[in-house]
């Protein structure tokens, strides 16, 4: 039985409309862009889909932002939206998929609505605390993998391509080894939904933002998956690290990054 709220429906609405506008941007030979920082791309993409999404979501709820282009620094003392307009904009410059549109509602305690819409393959997943997961209006559910051969599983070095360290590299070695595939997509929101519907059976991932976790951490849990910090707290939405796995395989990721990170200073 569907039973998403009208809150939850209004927001799904928004994130289509950003979605169309990203879209229009998405290929343009014409599209404009600058550099934050020496690996921190924005374009007015990103600018324009944010604006769009601050603007509409206070019809929702008028409450504060925190985002990428928008009081990144505010922290989660106080009810607020969590919003990225465009994660991935790296693949969105280069014309590639995915990359994605994430929206969360946090209530100044947890986050309790989230949406995420993929609009290159038209992928809307969305959640409400306690009333499950879904894409496109059906529900979903994390795989039930139980053995590291048979799985793949997602990654990203956020926290190489940033912040110039080895960071988890070491973790990646290893895993690339046991697993049957590691992907790296580029879109940590997607990754994270793509774990919640059972594509990925985990990711995991340092160096991230509220932005990039906030939504797809819920759609994880709703759709029956574990999420975590890489020492197995809550810390996850500003904690800058995250594991995100089905049940059967959280341990087996969480103990090699302890142990790969263990001969390599993080």
């Amino acid at each position: 039985m569907n039973t998403r709220s009208d809150r939850l429906l209004q927001v799904i609405e928004i994130a289509k409309s950003a979605g169309i506008t990203a879209k229009k941007f998405f290929c343009s030979p014409e599209l404009k862009k600058s550099f934050k920082s020496k690996c921190d791309l924005v374009t007015e993409a990103d600018i324009t889909v944010e604006k769009m999404l601050l603007e509409k979501l206070k019809t929702v709820d008028d409450i504060d932002f925190l985002s990428e282009e928008f009081n990144p620094e505010t922290g989660l003392a106080k009810p607020c939206w969590i919003v990225d307009p465009i994660d991935g904009t790296t693949n969105f410059v280069a014309g590639i998929a995915p990359f994605a549109i994430s929206i969360a509602h946090y209530n100044g305690a947890e986050v309790d609505l989230a949406v995420c819409f993929l609009p290159v393959t038209d992928e809307m997943f969305s959640a409400e605390k306690g009333c499950g997961a879904w894409l496109n209006g059906e529900k979903i559910s994390v795989n039930g993998e139980d053995t590291a051969i048979n799985c793949v599983g997602a990654t990203g070095f956020a926290d190489i391509t940033q912040h110039g360290g080895t960071g988890t590299l070491p973790v990646f070695c290893s895993m690339v080894q046991k697993t049957r595939a590691m992907r790296r997509l580029g879109s940590a929101v997607t990754d994270l939904v793509y774990t919640a519907c059972g594509k990925f059976a985990f990711f995991y991932e340092a160096g991230l933002s509220p932005w990039d976790v906030a939504a797809g951490s819920l759609i994880v849990k709703e759709a029956g998956g574990i999420v975590s910090d890489f020492s197995g707290g809550e810390n996850y939405i500003l904690g800058k690290t995250i594991i995100a796995s089905n049940p059967k395989m959280y341990d087996f990721v969480k103990n090699e990054i302890r142990n790969s990170l263990s001969k390599n200073c993080f």
